[in-house]
């Protein structure tokens, strides 16, 4: 009986940590939660078809006697393999999973979950390198804001909304935003809602989120980016969150592990929907 309350002690336990998990990596993903997840099929066959939308539909004149000639879809079909697969086995020897002390629980399932989430955005991160490049100056005070109102409109002429897109940019460009007034006084029209899902900002209509960006394969840093959400995908096919779990391997005795593992893929479907500002000095 009393090894039955403690089992149950500590899945109520781990429960409440859980949703404490939960909370803590929705911050940390703040690019990956703006990709969209418009997709076909079921991820846990390994793949799945993302539609790529090249162009809008077309539209012609129509005759009343002969018709109108039929045209091709503008939108095709990109097979993208679920191939991201990445586990936490941490070993917390010493202890039963019902035995470990709170605050060693705490602070290893959050630690887990911190790592999951940086892998995940770190990931999503790469997929948007995979832009095009922005051809405007290294931003300086004078002129971030131009800079990115001008690669704004580059995208809006394609066609993407501007409520469709996301301006990511990074720590030392928003130092220097916030020099400029106009982006300044942004910052009070940003609802709660939003607020919590990381947007600290507008510029030119478009939500702006501010994220660590670091550098590409050649160290050169990232300034920001643009990109249209739908061109943006994020796949996940399952996900076991960390959780400490007692080890039954015949090998380790009066010990458990921090474990959890996820299966998932992140693709840009067009790289003319993604601008990458990379410092260039």
């Amino acid at each position: 009986m009393a090894n039955a309350i403690a089992k149950n002690g500590t899945h109520e336990r781990q429960e409440r940590y859980a949703s404490a998990i939960v909370k803590l990596m929705r911050p940390s993903l703040k690019i990956r939660n703006t990709f969209a997840r418009d997709y076909e099929g079921n991820p846990v066959a390994g793949a799945v078809k993302v539609p790529v939308r090249n162009t809008d539909v077309s539209i012609s004149d129509y005759d009343v006697k002969s018709g109108v000639a039929l045209s091709q879809s503008a939108t095709t079909y990109l097979n993208v393999p679920v191939d991201n697969h990445k586990a936490i086995n941490e070993l917390i020897d010493g202890y039963e999973a019902q035995a470990v002390p709170d605050n060693l629980v705490a602070q290893r399932l959050e630690s887990g979950a911190y790592t999951i989430a940086k892998t995940l955005e770190a990931d999503a991160i790469a997929q948007l390198l995979t832009g095009t490049a922005s051809t405007q100056a290294d931003c300086t005070a004078d002129n971030v804001y131009s800079n990115i109102v001008k690669d704004i409109a580059i995208l809006a002429k394609k066609g993407i909304p501007k409520e469709r897109m996301y301006v990511a940019i990074d720590y030392a460009t928003e130092t220097l935003l916030l020099t400029d007034e106009k982006y300044s006084n942004t910052a009070s029209q940003i609802g709660a809602e939003l607020a919590r899902e990381g947007v600290v900002g507008r510029i030119n209509g478009v939500n702006v989120i501010v994220e660590d960006l670091g550098k590409d394969s050649s160290e050169k840093p990232i300034e920001y980016f643009i990109y249209g959400v739908d061109w943006c995908q994020a796949i996940d096919e399952w996900q076991i969150a960390p959780a400490i779990n007692d080890l039954k391997d015949g090998a380790h005795i009066g010990a458990s592990a921090l474990q959890g593992r996820m299966v998932y893929a992140d693709k840009v479907t067009n790289t003319e929907a993604v601008i990458v500002k990379k410092k260039t000095a």
